[in-house]
């Protein structure tokens, strides 16, 4: 038999206290006490609040194309074309004034690109 809590409704424990609000059931039976009034020897209800979710990216991949930047990697890569393509204005400039970085920098590149790890300036994957 389940005994209800009158000031919340919820359950009350086998020690007479309710289990969400604190209240005190007073005893049954011929030694029981006078009634205890609500918010007397009870901490006050919890408030009931809830906790913002985060927020999810909308957009999970750049809207740059990847067959873009490889054709721009095929032809002008030394020059940094696929850096400029995905917004990376200063590894464009580093590529353009070292000539890809004298080809090293042009081969990964190309490998990331060709592996689709290749990203934007703001680190969104550039899409298929």
């Amino acid at each position: 038999m389940c005994v209800k809590c009158d000031n919340c409704g919820a359950e009350i424990g086998l020690d007479g206290v309710c289990k969400f609000c604190g209240t005190v059931l007073p005893p049954q039976g011929p030694a029981a006490l006078p009634p205890v009034e609500p918010g007397w020897g009870a901490p006050p209800p919890r408030p009931v609040f809830s906790i913002p979710q985060p927020r999810v990216p909308v957009q999970a991949a750049s809207p740059k194309s990847r067959w873009v930047a490889i054709l721009l990697w095929l032809l002008l890569g030394y020059l940094g074309a696929h850096q400029f393509y995905a917004g990376k204005v200063g590894m464009g400039l580093l590529y353009l004034f070292t000539f890809g970085l004298c080809g090293i920098g042009w081969v990964i590149d190309g490998v990331s690109l060709f592996a689709g790890s290749f990203r934007d300036r703001y680190g969104l994957p550039i899409r298929v």
